[in-house]
């Protein structure tokens, strides 16, 4: 929102200084120039902001150097994020924000059916110093994988275990020093198969990070992200983002990973099930999801 609402201040300066010395204030001219040019300087300047955003993401992404969780780099994704949401007609709809905690960091736990479920928990917890865990193939990304390089963010090669184990371990020394949230879909692979089943099982070795740091765990429900580009441009897409709950380490710690894994796999399954209602274009098979809900268990 500061992104959109900063380039309409600009736009709406230069508009108006353009309306004065060139005397269309001395007419009814203005009534619509200064909101015509306003629009076209906020593109202009949008595009300026854009090219700026792509060249340093390029940059970022060709540089050796490994970054640590850095505000700046998490400040550009995230109003960048928010802003081409708001370009590709979404609304982001959020619930329960009211439990997660400003002052501490959190370990969020969230599914994953697409790339925007990024981007919409970055647009959401803008106030939020966070970093993610995302897969190291990631970081090839056209210039956004420069940002998220820049940003901190943990690369993980799923195919590497010791890997795996280091970045985890990672993420729970910046949560227990209280350096920023630390975001990871335990899924570990976007499901292709939505909504059968409704989740994929969670990698019980996903939440060590939470035992390290004794942090709070945020579960996230995610919905229709992957409807975006089925829907862009002719409609809008409402993508929902709900708190599901916040499981303190004072209730977790007597649980092992893969009850704690179980726990928070069927609380995030038991909101998407009571919302598939509000999902697009898509019915769920209970057959399929009775016997993969008795595989979970």
């Amino acid at each position: 929102m500061a992104l959109i609402l900063t380039l309409v201040i600009l736009g709406l300066g230069i508009s108006s200084l353009i309306c004065y010395y060139g005397h269309i204030f001395e007419s009814l001219a203005w009534v619509w120039a200064l909101p015509l040019m306003t629009f076209l300087f906020w593109w202009v300047l949008f595009f300026i902001y854009a090219i700026i955003v792509i060249a340093m993401g390029l940059y970022y992404q060709r540089h050796e150097k490994r970054y640590g969780p850095n505000r700046f780099g998490a400040t550009i994704l995230s109003q960048t994020c928010y802003t081409v949401l708001f370009l590709l007609r979404c609304r982001v709809h959020g619930s329960g924000l009211g439990k997660l905690d400003n002052k501490r960091s959190f370990m969020i736990v969230s599914n994953h059916l697409s790339a925007v479920d990024h981007m919409g928990l970055v647009s959401l917890l803008k106030g939020h110093d966070l970093i993610g865990i995302s897969k190291k193939e990631n970081e090839n990304m056209f210039s956004f994988g420069g940002w998220i390089k820049r940003a901190g963010y943990l690369p993980i090669d799923q195919h590497d275990m010791v890997s795996g184990t280091e970045v985890i371990q990672m993420a729970g020394q910046y949560l227990k020093r209280d350096m920023c949230s630390v975001m990871i879909a335990p899924e570990g692979t976007r499901n292709k198969t939505y909504p059968d089943p409704l989740l994929l099982p969670f990698h019980p070795g996903s939440f060590q990070m939470a035992y390290d740091s004794h942090a709070p765990i945020a579960l996230f429900a995610i919905q229709n992200t992957y409807a975006l580009w089925k829907r862009f441009p002719l409609h809008v897409t409402d993508l929902y983002f709900d708190v599901v709950a916040v499981i303190e380490y004072e209730e977790y710690k007597d649980l092992s990973p893969a009850e704690l894994a179980l726990k928070c796999h069927d609380l995030i399954y038991a909101r998407l099930e009571k919302k598939m209602a509000r999902s697009y274009h898509k019915k769920v098979n209970k057959e399929n999801e009775s016997s993969s809900s008795e595989e979970n268990k």
